[in-house]
């Protein structure tokens, strides 16, 4: 009997061996593929140990550095290497899941910044005139290829400056608000694998019962006002305009998990939901009007008539 559980287990490891080395092969063309990748790892180690599988990741980032490029392996390790780690102690230590969601964004975040320095990127590189030259001549050069007059590319080039400018004043909220969502998917998909395996782990609620806490939209509301009277320039502008974005995401991610509620209580089907979330995301008035219902939702309980 102990012969069969050890060589399932085995099997099992070299399961995942082999598929987290695929996802990771998949993910160095579709980057959005790595959402699952961590997934298995942390699942894993909470059944079979974290020695055991962190060797296993080792293992598979050493083969993708072999295979394609010993940068690629070094990148896929340095950023879940430690959200892995950081999940399964969270978990393992039974922290309330408020606690491992923010533990696990905190990793994320910090491994994407050390990574982005250790290649030498900093605001000096990416704010250089020789940067911003670069990317727009390649917009010239596409300008120049299709046919544009030079005042048709001089506008091109000119607004792309303008929005790699812009991208980059936002850049830190981006890169937050991308963190705790991928650390709430993460979440949420170990917590739907152990609860198959017969465990039961106390991760986040699902998107139709989130709850931002009003204390801190109130803050973040508070932050931008009084930002605001200091006359919005310089270093404060930039930093309330980030503000402002995690504010009003805040409150869209609060109406559409008001809206999602109310379509799976009158059982709207996933796809639907999903077009509607597309559709949210990309056209702004939708998006005026989650907003619009996360504000509402947070100061009267609208859930309470879908029950």
């Amino acid at each position: 009997m102990n012969s069969l559980n050890e060589n399932k287990n085995y099997g099992n490891l070299l399961s995942l061996m082999v598929k987290s080395f695929l996802l990771a092969i998949f993910g160095i063309v579709f980057p959005v593929i790595y959402i699952f990748f961590p997934a298995m790892y942390i699942s894993e180690s909470l059944k079979e140990g974290i020695f055991k599988i962190m060797g296993i990741f080792l293992a598979v980032c050493l083969l993708i550095g072999a295979i394609f490029n010993p940068l690629n392996g070094l990148i896929v390790f340095a950023i879940f290497g430690p959200l892995i780690l950081i999940f399964h102690y969270m978990i393992s230590t039974k922290k309330s899941w408020q606690m491992t969601l923010l533990a696990g964004a905190i990793s994320f975040f910090i491994s994407i910044i050390v990574l982005i320095l250790s290649f030498g990127i900093n605001g000096e590189v990416i704010n250089s005139p020789d940067t911003i030259k670069g990317i727009t001549e390649v917009y010239n050069n596409i300008g120049q290829e299709v046919g544009l007059s030079d005042s048709e590319i001089f506008s091109l080039t000119n607004r792309i400056s303008q929005m790699y400018k812009a991208f980059l004043q936002m850049a830190p909220s981006y890169l937050m608000v991308f963190s705790l969502v991928f650390s709430y998917i993460i979440y949420i998909s170990v917590t739907r694998t152990m609860f198959a395996r017969g465990r039961i782990i106390f991760g986040p609620p699902p998107l139709e019962f989130v709850k931002i806490p009003r204390e801190f939209i109130l803050f973040v509301g508070l932050s931008i006002f009084v930002l605001y009277l200091f006359n919005g320039s310089g270093d404060y502008y930039v930093f309330n305009k980030n503000l402002m974005f995690i504010f009003f995401f805040a409150l869209f991610i609060e109406g559409f998990a008001l809206v999602k509620f109310f379509m799976a209580r009158f059982g709207l089907n996933t796809f639907l939901q999903t077009i509607i979330f597309i559709i949210a995301l990309t056209i702004p008035y939708i998006q005026l009007i989650f907003i619009f219902l996360g504000f509402m939702d947070m100061f009267i309980n609208l859930r309470k008539f879908g029950v």
